[in-house]
């Protein structure tokens, strides 16, 4: 301050010897006019201006920011629509506070001007329940009195049902006799309250405070929902407990969404949504559509109206199932570009890759032969890969809220290991311990909710395949250390917000097998590292089959450590975006000599060099903003600490930290919203006039 108060003085002894010359004005008799009175304090002015745009000029960090500090912690205070506020619980704090200022990305000011197309970042606005345009309902025990909650059609024609109207089936009343903790199994008589809150076309399942006993025996049956506007809701997040008391059924385990869910072993959860698979087609695409494009040519559009979920199946045209060829792929090759394929990448060239599916709703119906998607094509859809759209007939309408789900497991987690008494003998197989304790399964699911949840002692804590628009916030893994957490697969439009993971799991998020448009936002792990022994970690994983456009923002506590084998390798496909992610201190999946390496493969030797070095090629065309590291530790990509542009990545803030764009879901989110309000708002004032 006292180098500014001299300057300022030195500049004003000059300003006192000089003349303000201002030309004639014009209509005035005055042709030069002299004002010493005025210049010293217009050059004062000037001097100012001057001072502080090079002090912000300096404050502002380089490409190659300072590494060994961590960014601040910051939440965005913007919230989604309807949405419950940040939750208050403690989370990892970032270890430092950032020297410097915030800073807005890029990467962000290129996609306000140009788009998700023209900039590649893609648009993740429209994930979650009915994607964000209307509030997940409200969550109220007496379910009564909420007169703004959105609602359902009854399937009559211009009859319309708020969830207020719901029945509701308490579990502990003389109709269907649950009496928490007795000891003795409820599965019956929670089905029970399930099957009429069904046969009544939607109710809420209440379960008073208290612990259920389901599935206690291998006898005993699983809770399943079938039908649309079925909720389950308990007292509290931790008043209500479903005790899990036996594993599921060794029924084998595939590759999520490649067999019906019936088939699938990991469906027998304490829970299980499941819609039904079955599809008819409606009518086929009649144009190419690029990328971005949401504007669909079709055969005929008289079967489609606006708010439908449809299916969107596509056809390899490349990919022969009986003589797979790494070359002989055109949409795997696509999603996974510039990667080259290789031939021990069987299933992603194979018969698993052959048709991939997309669930999307139906803007609007522009004619006979056109509609609106209600978001852009997330890649090039080609006429030759037969696109065409199916119904979905899902369910629709589904919540879990306000309970705890907790296992008889007894734990001793290893990862893909059994469970070996002091003899030898194998007391728990690889499967149980990896599968067969898991919480709550949702298949073929659209428009629905977990809110409130706890999840305790699993091995297996939510799964989805085959869904859509659902939000899953505030919810907490706890207790014994275990195989997954979140596991996303063949889904679109997943919302994961505010989970926190106190249990130690390998996978605390998975994504896999075409999933697309899913974000995951606001999480955290509550502990640091790998463990050696179980194979647990804080990490991010992609499971191969090239899932793609996800989006991975504001979270503490992470960093990428994919798993899967090499047949469906690449871990990853284009675009997925990491935003404003802080790395835990230790990082030591897949060692080697890149050690501060935030994302990492076991199978560096199918990419470009054949070394470390090049492990990014696996999350190709990838999106890094913002990612720094506990107790302000470097973290680096591609080997090293700077920013970087190329045909696989764009690295952004690295080191740096504290975005002014904290989260970008929520920065794309408001952007939209205030797009359409505003566009709704000139509508309104175009109709006046």
């Amino acid at each position: 301050m006292k180098t500014l108060s001299k300057f300022l003085k030195i500049l004003s002894r000059i300003s006192e010897n000089l003349y303000l010359q201002i030309p004639r004005i014009p209509g005035t008799s005055v042709s030069k006019t002299y004002i010493k009175r005025f210049s010293p304090l217009l050059i004062l002015i000037i001097a100012a201006v001057l001072l502080v745009f090079v002090s912000s000029s300096l404050a502002q960090p380089g490409i190659s920011a300072q590494p060994g500090i961590s960014a601040q912690s910051g939440r965005s205070n913007i919230s989604k629509a309807g949405s419950k506020p940040a939750s208050s619980k403690k989370r990892p704090e970032n270890s430092k506070s950032r020297a410097y200022e915030k800073w807005i990305p890029t990467v962000w000011k290129e996609f306000v001007k140009h788009g998700p197309t023209k900039s590649n970042l893609p648009d993740f606005s429209c994930a979650g329940y009915h994607m964000g345009n209307m509030p997940v309902p409200a969550n109220d025990n007496n379910y009564t009195n909420i007169p703004q909650t959105p609602g359902f059609q009854t399937g009559v024609p211009g009859i319309y049902k708020t969830f207020t109207d719901l029945p509701q089936f308490d579990v502990t009343s003389q109709q269907f006799g649950a009496i928490p903790d007795d000891g003795v199994d409820d599965t019956a008589a929670i089905q029970s309250a399930i099957d009429a809150a069904s046969d009544a076309g939607g109710g809420v399942v209440f379960l008073p405070g208290g612990r259920y006993e389901v599935h206690q025996t291998p006898e005993h049956g699983f809770l399943r929902i079938s039908h649309d506007n079925v909720i389950i809701r308990g007292y509290g997040q931790k008043e209500t407990i479903l005790h899990f008391g036996s594993p599921g059924r060794a029924d084998r385990i595939y590759r999520l969404g490649t067999v019906p869910a019936e088939q699938e072993g990991r469906h027998w959860a304490a829970i299980a949504v499941m819609g039904s698979e079955s599809t008819q087609e409606i009518t086929r695409y009649t144009r190419t559509v690029m990328r971005g494009q949401r504007e669909i040519e079709v055969m005929d559009s008289t079967a489609l109206e606006p708010g439908q979920t449809v299916i969107i199946e596509f056809d390899d045209p490349f990919i022969d199932p009986d003589n797979p060829e790494p070359q002989k792929a055109d949409i795997a090759a696509q999603l996974t570009y510039p990667l080259k394929l290789v031939k021990d990448q069987t299933d992603t060239f194979g018969k698993m890759s052959k048709k991939i599916t997309w669930i999307v709703k139906i803007d609007k119906v522009l004619d006979k032969k056109r509609i609106l998607l209600s978001e852009g094509a997330r890649f090039d859809q080609f006429l030759r890969y037969s696109p065409r759209i199916l119904s979905f007939n899902g369910v629709e309408g589904v919540g879990i809220e306000n309970l705890t789900i907790q296992s008889s497991w007894k734990g001793g987690y290893r990862h893909h290991k059994p469970w070996l008494g002091e003899d030898g003998k194998i007391v728990r197989t690889a499967k149980e311990q990896d599968y067969l304790w898991g919480g709550i399964w949702l298949s073929s699911a659209s428009d629905g909710w977990i809110r409130n949840v706890t999840l305790k002692d699993l091995t297996q804590g939510v799964i989805f395949s085959k869904c859509a628009y659902i939000t899953a916030s505030d919810l907490e893994f706890e207790g014994l250390d275990g195989h997954s957490g979140i596991t996303i697969a063949q889904s679109h439009g997943i919302l994961v917000e505010r989970a926190d993971f106190f249990a130690r799991l390998v996978h605390p998020v998975s994504l896999k097998n075409f999933a697309s448009g899913n974000v995951i936002t606001e999480c955290a792990t509550h502990y640091d590292g790998r463990d050696s022994n179980s194979s647990t970690d804080a990490v991010i994983d992609f499971h191969g089959l090239f899932p793609y456009e996800n989006l991975f923002d504001n979270m503490r506590g992470f960093y990428i450590c994919p798993g899967g084998d090499t047949s469906v390798m690449p871990h990853a496909g284009v675009r997925n975006v990491f935003w404003n992610i802080e790395a835990p201190e230790n990082m030591s999946c897949y060692s080697c000599e890149l050690k501060d390496e935030f994302m990492r493969t076991y199978d560096y030797t199918n990419t470009s060099s054949g070394t470390p070095a090049t492990m990014y090629e696996y999350q190709p065309q990838g999106f890094f903003v913002g990612i720094t590291r506990r107790s302000g530790k470097v973290v680096t990509m591609g080997g090293d600490a700077l920013d970087k542009r190329n045909g696989w990545m764009k690295v952004e803030g690295l080191n740096r930290g504290n975005p002014e764009i904290t989260s970008l879901y929520r920065a794309q989110y408001d952007r939209r919203v205030n797009s359409k309000q505003a566009v709704s708002i000139n509508f309104l004032r175009n109709r006046k006039l």
